[in-house]
Formats: C-alpha cells, sequence, structure tokens
C-alpha cells in the first residue's frame, strides 16, 4: 500500500514535466508532417518552403514567389536559404534537392531550426556528370591542373568509378570534382562530348551544380525543450551513391546520411548517421562518429573524432529523408565525465535537472532491471542527467538516461530535482 501511494505521488507530482515534453513533441511532430505534405514531387535543384518560417534572398534581378509551405524555388537563383528556430508554435523545416555530381538522383537536404544555407556556387543551371572508370592497372594521381607535372591532389586507383564533369576542348584531359585526370587513364560508355569545356583555370564553384559548394551557419544546443533536435543541416545520398561537396570551404565526400552543425566560434561539426565520409587526404569518418573543422590562417583544422550526439539525434527530422536507417547507438550527449571526490554534486542547486553521477564501474542497461541486456559497460568518474525512472524487476529504482539506457539508481549518487522526474513503466523485455 504504501508504494502504491508513492507511486501516485510521483504520478502527480510528474504531470507538468510531461505536459511540456508532449507539447513540445507535438510541436515538432506537426511541423514535420507539415513539411513532409507541403514538399512532395520536388525535382532536382529545387527548395521547397517546408514549415514558417523560412526566407529566401534571390540573386540579382530575380523575384520569386517563396512565402508558404509548398512554394518551390530553383536553388540556382538563390543566393540564400534560411530557417528560423524552434519555439513553442513553430519550426522551420525547408528541403532541398541538390544535384551536386550525381549522374542520377540527388542529395536531399533538409535544414530545421535556426540555419542560414548560402549558395557558394555561381552555376547558373545544371552541369552533365558521366561516370567513367579508371583503367591504368597501377593506378594514377589526379591533378590539380591538366598537366602531368601539375601538382598532386590524391591518387586514385584501377577500376575506380568517379564522376567527371568536365573536360578541355581537345579532350585530352577530364575534370572530376577534385581535381584532373588524362583521358588515357580512364574509360567510359557514355559520349564524353557532353561535358562542359571547362579551361585550366576554371574555378570549382564556377563547375560545381547550384548549392554544391555552401557557406553554412546554424544554432547549436538552441533546442528549448526535450521532443525537438538542435538546429542543424542533414544531407542523404541516394542508398550506394556518393558525393563532392564544399561545406564551409572543406571538400567532403560523403556516402549515407550526415548532419551538419556549427559552433558560436565559427567550427564545423560533421556528425556521420550512416554510410562513410571521407576528409583531409583521406581521413574517414565513420557512422556514430563526428569531427569538427576550422580555419586556422588560411588552412582547415580538423579535431579528433569523438562520438556523436546520440542523445540529441534521436529527435532528428529524420523521416523527412528518402531512406529510412537506423541510428547507430552512442554514449555521446548521454554522459559525462567529472572528477570525483571535488565536491561536484554540491555545485547543483536543489531545483536543479537531476544529476546522477558514479564513481565506481558500472553496467548500463536497455532496460530497469539486471535481466536487461547491458547497452555498456562503464568506468566511474561520469554522471548523467536522468529523464525518467522505473521500478525495476528486483524492485529497486531505476534511472532513465536516454531511451534505451538505464541505470541503477542505487549505484550512483545524486543532486538536483529527481523527486519529480515521472515514473513510468518498463520497456518491453526484448525476447532475443
Amino acid at each position: 500500500m504504501r508504494r502504491l501511494l508513492i507511486t501516485l505521488f510521483l504520478i502527480l507530482m510528474s504531470s507538468s514535466v510531461l505536459a511540456q515534453s508532449v507539447d513540445c513533441a507535438a510541436v515538432a511532430q506537426k511541423a514535420v508532417e507539415s513539411a513532409r505534405k507541403a514538399c512532395v514531387d520536388m525535382e532536382n535543384n529545387q527548395a521547397c518552403y517546408g514549415n514558417p518560417k523560412v526566407e529566401i534572398q534571390p540573386r540579382d534581378n530575380v523575384r520569386l514567389a517563396f512565402a508558404k509551405a509548398g512554394d518551390v524555388a530553383p536553388i540556382a537563383s538563390l543566393k540564400s536559404i534560411s530557417t528560423v528556430a524552434f519555439d513553442d508554435n513553430n519550426w522551420g523545416l525547408a528541403l532541398l534537392n541538390v544535384r551536386a555530381d550525381l549522374v542520377n538522383g540527388n542529395v536531399t537536404a533538409v535544414s530545421f531550426g535556426k540555419v542560414l544555407l548560402e549558395n557558394g556556387s555561381e552555376a547558373s543551371n545544371d552541369f552533365v556528370a558521366l561516370e567513367i572508370t579508371v583503367t591504368e592497372p597501377k593506378g594514377a594521381n589526379l591533378r590539380a591542373e591538366p598537366n602531368p607535372d601539375a601538382a598532386i591532389v590524391r591518387a586514385v586507383y584501377s577500376g575506380d568509378r568517379l564522376q567527371a564533369i568536365g573536360r578541355l576542348e581537345d579532350g585530352t584531359w577530364i575534370r572530376i570534382a577534385e581535381g584532373w585526370l588524362s583521358k588515357d587513364l580512364i574509360k567510359s560508355t557514355a559520349d564524353l562530348s557532353q561535358l562542359q569545356v571547362l579551361d585550366s583555370t576554371s574555378k570549382i564553384a564556377d563547375v560545381y551544380a547550384p548549392m554544391q559548394t555552401i557557406s553554412l551557419h546554424t544554432g547549436l544546443e538552441d533546442s528549448p525543450c526535450a521532443g525537438a533536435p538542435d538546429s542543424g543541416l542533414l544531407l542523404q545520398t541516394p542508398v550506394n551513391m556518393s558525393t563532392s561537396m564544399i561545406i564551409n570551404g572543406a571538400s567532403l565526400n560523403f556516402t549515407g546520411t550526415l548532419l551538419l552543425q556549427t559552433t558560436a566560434d565559427g567550427k564545423t561539426v560533421m556528425s556521420m548517421l550512416e554510410g562513410e565520409l571521407f576528409y583531409a587526404d583521406g581521413y574517414r569518418l565513420k557512422p556514430a562518429q563526428r569531427v569538427e573543422y576550422g580555419f586556422q590562417g588560411d588552412k582547415i583544422i580538423y579535431g579528433n573524432p569523438a562520438e556523436y550526439d546520440y542523445a540529441n539525434a534521436r529527435y532528428l527530422p529524420l523521416v523527412l529523408m528518402p531512406r529510412e536507417f537506423e541510428l547507430p547507438f552512442s554514449l555521446g550527449g548521454v554522459i559525462f565525465p567529472f572528477t570525483p571526490g571535488t565536491g561536484f554534486l554540491q555545485t547543483f542547486a536543489a531545483d536543479s535537472p537531476c544529476v546522477a553521477a558514479w564513481t565506481a564501474d558500472v553496467n548500463l542497461r536497455g532496460g530497469p532491471g539486471t535481466n536487461y541486456p547491458i547497452r555498456r559497460g562503464i568506468t566511474g568518474g561520469f554522471y548523467g542527467n536522468p529523464d525518467a525512472r522505473a521500478i525495476g524487476s528486483d524492485g529497486a529504482v531505476w534511472w532513465r538516461l536516454v531511451d534505451g539506457v538505464w541505470i541503477a539508481a542505487d549505484s550512483t549518487f545524486t543532486a538536483g530535482d529527481c523527486g519529480t522526474l515521472p515514473l513510468v513503466a518498463p520497456p518491453p523485455l526484448s525476447s532475443g
């Protein structure tokens, strides 16, 4: 009887917390559904007004009708497109189909929250891209200019399939996104005379399709409540297709789904959700990893890969992407390090959000009880911010750090307002 009364008390105390979370999630869901209905049957190189508020800046002497959900505009006609941050009533969402260097299909882009996307390509229309295959048995060097003595950009290998986007007038050298290859080193079933004629001084921004070169600025850590993600830009390629883009000055080649955000000090944060990304002369970003980069003078400096923010990624508007996939598991954004013995928990006020910390090794599990599978074993010296709790199969209290990640309350020390966390039912126990 006593346990029943305590449970009822906890449910009543947590009702306001639940209402705020549900309301926030409802606003996000409504905005996503509105954008999905508004932006159907988009064509290549088009931008669509998904959900208020979205604004565009057309190129000089261009007039476009782009003021309500469902309006579309050719991205070649845009200098920039921006969306507004999430609030209690709106969430700016814009969808773009970017042809990039793909022979078939397009890169799907979803701008959500506070985002400014500037078109860095001067291309006024689309261009022809044709597939070529490296035939030289020993491989070849991609050159910065159409000259056998020019600087080497990177190596390519026999059998590599690349997208040609231009040629010299006499056809002796073929241009791909990153540089030039001699015609003698490749083959193609396509008619390469269809490629755009370029000269050795052509800038990549002149060659790239609209929005294939972009400047990006976003909010970060700006979600006002649970149920909505921080602002950002999602990019997704068709299945098993790679593309090259220049984003905030960096040349990136990726396959799959990529999340892009920027920091207050001007760094770009790339999070790989599925697929892979190559950057900085062959460095590879794998799923569940993120990396930051920024300029030091005129040189791009890349940080070391780290776990991506799984906690925030769960709220991304992924349903607006054409392909479904499962987010890779990570503890990024779920747990954080601290130094035991420094009075860490004493820094939190009684009404602060709940903090659960541990100083000994623990097992994080998929549900509240030792009968749930271990998600990961973690050493002491970490903390998390529980969003709910449950009575486990062992009759003890367990904290939920995020959906699918639980820790036994008796393994932790707490601070803040943990008493009003919602009491939830344990998730189903997988039979597998």
